[in-house]
């Protein structure tokens, strides 16, 4: 049985893709259509963790914003690199492909901590549903 890293497709352990893209029109004639993409490889980290509170259960839909600390006259700013939300079970991810090797970044969680969530559900022109 072989391992990851014995794998030959890949050529560095940490790593993830550049996206890509094309558009593609279909024709109402096609059954299958082949759309290969190219990408590019690039060294990242896979920064993942749990959103818990005092008691250990886990916070879901927690906004995490991931900063990066740069410095201006003398001074430490913070600013956004990216941001998600954590799922049900409170954890979250961001890859992260850093262009030094002692990069240094901060993760920030956040909630709304008092009252009720209001939940508003809009109509739109179309119902998916029964479409």
């Amino acid at each position: 049985m072989s391992s990851y890293s014995d794998c030959e497709c890949h050529k560095e352990y940490c790593e993830s893709i550049v996206g890509n893209f094309f558009d593609v029109a279909l024709n109402k004639n096609d059954c299958e259509v082949r759309a290969d993409i190219i990408v590019s490889r690039k060294k990242c980290v896979r920064l993942w963790g749990q959103v818990k509170d005092c008691e250990e259960e886990p916070i879901k839909d927690a906004l995490i914003k991931l900063l990066k600390p740069i410095y201006k006259k003398g001074k430490i700013e913070y600013i956004g690199i990216a941001h998600t939300i954590t799922d049900c079970l409170g954890f979250y991810q961001f890859d992260v492909c850093p262009e030094d090797d002692c990069a240094k970044y901060r993760v920030i969680a956040s909630k709304a901590s008092t009252g009720k969530e209001r939940i508003i559900i809009g109509e739109s022109g179309c119902n998916p549903c029964n479409d």
